[in-house]
């Protein structure tokens, strides 16, 4: 898998009808601006479960961190 077909798959979970529903229900009205869907699909989770569904498919991709890993300094 490229970098740009990572990406757009991201992207295209991020404006999903399924996303759509779940910010909307969270933010309270229908929310179908783009920013503001993939906003919500990173800070939620989104991001995060697709780089776990794909690990290992993109070279370039990072290993997910477990929650007790900390941050290489």
């Amino acid at each position: 898998m490229t970098l740009n077909e990572y990406l757009r798959g991201q992207l295209q979970e991020a404006c999903s009808a399924e996303n759509k529903w779940y910010c909307s229900q969270h933010f309270g009205y229908e929310v179908t601006g783009p920013k503001v869907l993939l906003e919500y699909y990173i800070r939620h989770g989104g991001a995060h479960h697709f780089a776990q569904e794909h690990q290992g498919e993109l070279d370039c991709l990072p290993r997910v961190m477990a929650k007790s890993d900390s941050c290489p300094t």
